[in-house]
């Protein structure tokens, strides 16, 4: 339950436009939800998506004046627990074609650096970090 509680807290900021994880987390994240009770219109930012076995990415909104950056569309509303994730199911269990590929080397891919990472990247890691404000003592 506190993988449940964690994405519902992240998906709970207005600022989280979306949350990806693998559709098994999602169904997993349904049904955690029935078990919380409460509202449950945070899971219409939690989406299904490849490749997402042991992490979840959130996607935030653009910071105003952000030149490069583009929102996503807002969310539907539906959680996406029934139709949606059926979908993801079958997807997930249809049998995959084989597929002969050319015994090629291929040349391997540079390392990732700073230098090569877009410039709204480097701006998010230059940043300055948030730093939360010292807890007030409590008077017994």
């Amino acid at each position: 339950m506190a993988h449940v509680r964690l994405i519902r807290r992240a998906a709970s900021y207005p600022q989280t436009e979306r949350i990806l994880v693998h559709p098994g987390i999602k169904k997993a994240l349904c049904e955690g939800a029935d078990k919380l009770g409460g509202d449950k219109s945070w899971l219409a930012k939690v989406r299904p998506f490849w490749g997402h076995h042991y992490h979840f990415h959130v996607r935030i909104s653009c910071p105003p004046g952000s030149v490069g950056c583009k929102s996503q569309k807002p969310v539907t509303g539906k959680l996406g627990c029934d139709q949606e994730l059926a979908y993801w199911y079958r997807v997930l269990t249809r049998p995959k074609p084989r597929i002969a590929r050319p015994k090629t080397k291929r040349k391997p891919r540079p390392p990732v650096t700073l230098a090569r990472l877009p410039a709204e990247c480097r701006e998010v890691l230059d940043a300055r970090p948030v730093v939360a404000p010292a807890p007030v003592p409590v008077q017994r």
